[in-house]
């Protein structure tokens, strides 16, 4: 397998996502990491023409659960819109799907994640690749379970320390089988956000690359944010200035 890590911040991710309305953090990452598997899959001549999805697990909690019970995990089909070029229209169609998905709803909020005394990032992202490699077993070449994993596992807001060094960062290397060859890792720090993603050589070749593709992904949509509404949507509607 192969591993990439990029870095990004919070404050920039923020700005990303107020280019839709009602959209969420979670939902400009998704919209991000389909952007990337565009560019990548568009660069080899193998994009397909139906939207690739990704499964993404949520750490929720059944509404009758009292306040200090422990969350489980739970599987969302998202499209990530790599069929459409539109980086806006991508991420509104991110937001469609994720405002109607009914796991939402139980979802646990980041805030509660990013609570070192009452969730531990690491054990969160076990559990993630326990349910993953579970789902997986007896689906192989027959019946993929979606085109890749996008887990999002939100870390303390504040720097941690260990004997007086400082943490950076922290990523994670997630476990990939067959029908799931490319799972995003997708962590945050200290005003950071990193994405990770960990694949089969033989499925991404050029890991660099593709760490490439999301960076660039990701800039494209940063470099809209700093734009006029009406000159942003002349250029997201394919028309022409006056």
């Amino acid at each position: 397998r192969v591993f990439e890590t990029r870095r990004f911040t919070l404050e920039e991710f923020k700005r990303i996502r107020s280019l839709v309305p009602g959209a969420t953090i979670n939902d400009a990452v998704l919209a991000v990491c389909g952007g990337a598997l565009r560019r990548y899959l568009t660069t080899h001549d193998e994009l397909p023409r139906p939207s690739l999805v990704a499964i993404a697990p949520l750490s929720i909690r059944n509404a009758d659960s009292s306040a200090g019970a422990q969350s489980g995990l739970s599987l969302m089909h998202v499209p990530l819109g790599t069929e459409v070029e539109d980086p806006v229209r991508r991420l509104r169609t991110v937001r469609q799907h994720t405002a109607n998905a009914q796991e939402i709803e139980q979802a646990v909020g980041a805030k509660e994640l990013t609570d070192v005394t009452k969730h531990a990032p690491a054990a969160t992202l076990a559990m993630s690749a326990r349910l993953l490699a579970g789902s997986s077993l007896g689906l192989g070449q027959r019946q993929p379970l979606a085109s890749c994993t996008v887990t999002n596992v939100p870390g303390p807001a504040i720097p941690l320390y260990l004997n007086g060094a400082r943490m950076t960062y922290f990523s994670a290397i997630m476990p990939i089988s067959d029908g799931m060859g490319l799972v995003f890792a997708v962590t945050s720090y200290d005003g950071k956000i990193i994405i990770s993603p960990t694949s089969c050589r033989e499925q991404i070749p050029d890991p660099e690359f593709f760490a490439l593709c999301v960076r660039e992904s990701f800039q494209e949509y940063l470099s809209l944010t700093s734009q006029p509404k009406k000159a942003r949507r002349r250029k997201t509607t394919g028309k022409k200035a006056k």
